[in-house]
């Protein structure tokens, strides 16, 4: 959702194989997060993965992610009123 309130939906991209499902959550989400850089203000993101919001809230309970969460991290400077949410 931009800061209008209006909603800005994306599709993802075929993506290369990756180590699992949430590695594909976590780089789809990057992916979305660099493109609404390039063509929208928005600021909120939504999901169907509650791991996902999880590995955002809490990074340091997933090492495994490191990685893949500080690029994350590093985007979210770009969004000052980031938020991810569940939807069902």
């Amino acid at each position: 959702m931009d800061s209008r309130e209006d909603i800005q939906l994306m599709g993802t991209r075929n993506f290369t194989r990756c180590d699992s499902v949430l590695h594909s959550e976590v780089e789809a989400l990057r992916w979305a997060m660099e493109n609404m850089l390039q063509h929208s203000p928005c600021q909120s993101f939504g999901t169907d993965c509650k791991e996902l919001i999880a590995m955002i809230n809490e990074p340091q309970e997933w090492p495994r992610f490191a990685t893949e969460l500080e690029k994350i991290e590093t985007l979210q400077i770009c969004f000052p009123d980031f938020k991810i949410t569940h939807v069902p």
